[in-house]
């Protein structure tokens, strides 16, 4: 019963450590650690555009949905923070406690990888059951052997690019994860509450559980895979130009 929020668990991290880890090697590629020129620049952020847009937009519906006072919205406005990071995009909105403040930092998980799912049902042969849960079988009939990447290269290179870009943005910021920690703690306590409850329902709750994560983790099956891809093709890109 334990084995869907285990996957789904797996999946967020694998989303995340593969995000970061391609966002950061584009970064390199980039230039921007050593002062590359303005066509590395725009071409980084060209790509990663439509999913910083996304990403700040799933903080700014958050914060409208929980009555929270934004003070001002920069979907997309790249500059250097005071400790050298790169911001990309930002929220500025008064402070809520938990669990409003997590819901606030933590949507874009929730948002971005719905965008790539919505995305990915739009312009391909794949329908949205299909996509929000994906099977090697599906992707094979559907992608790889249906001649959508050999018939359609424009619409393919539209799909790669808005996948690729809506993945990096689904990776949460070092604010957007400050409340992290105490969510899980909440989600593990959930989960043991849930199965001591078991005995006296039937096992009821671990089965609506088990059902929901099941759910989620099909949804983030693929936004996973697609990070995990990019995490890989970047980083042999990258030991390419190197050598």
């Amino acid at each position: 019963m334990l084995a869907a929020p285990l996957v789904l668990v797996l999946e967020l991290a694998v989303l995340y450590a593969a995000g970061s880890y391609a966002m950061s090697r584009l970064m390199g590629l980039s230039g921007f650690r050593r002062g590359g020129g303005a066509l590395n620049r725009t071409a980084y952020y060209l790509l990663v555009f439509p999913g910083v847009v996304l990403h700040e937009g799933a903080h700014y519906l958050a914060c409208l949905l929980t009555g929270t006072r934004v003070v001002r919205f920069a979907p997309f406005s790249p500059r250097t923070s005071a400790d050298g990071r790169l911001v990309l995009g930002y929220v500025r909105h008064e402070r809520r406690a938990f669990p409003i403040g997590a819901v606030i930092g933590l949507a874009p998980i929730l948002l971005n990888p719905l965008g790539l799912l919505a995305v990915s049902a739009l312009l391909t042969p794949l329908t949205f059951a299909e996509v929000a849960d994906p099977s090697s079988r599906v992707v094979r009939e559907g992608i790889l052997t249906s001649g959508f990447l050999t018939d359609t290269p424009l619409l393919t290179a539209v799909w790669a690019y808005l996948s690729l870009s809506f993945a990096l943005g689904s990776v949460p910021s070092r604010e957007d994860l400050s409340s992290l920690p105490l969510m899980m703690v909440i989600f593990g306590g959930g989960v043991l509450l849930v199965g001591f409850a078991r005995a006296s329902s039937g096992g009821t709750l671990l089965a609506a559980l088990n059902d929901l994560s099941t759910l989620a983790a099909g949804l983030y099956a693929l936004p996973a895979a697609v990070a995990v891809v990019a995490a890989v093709v970047i980083g042999l890109l990258g030991r390419t130009i190197r050598y």
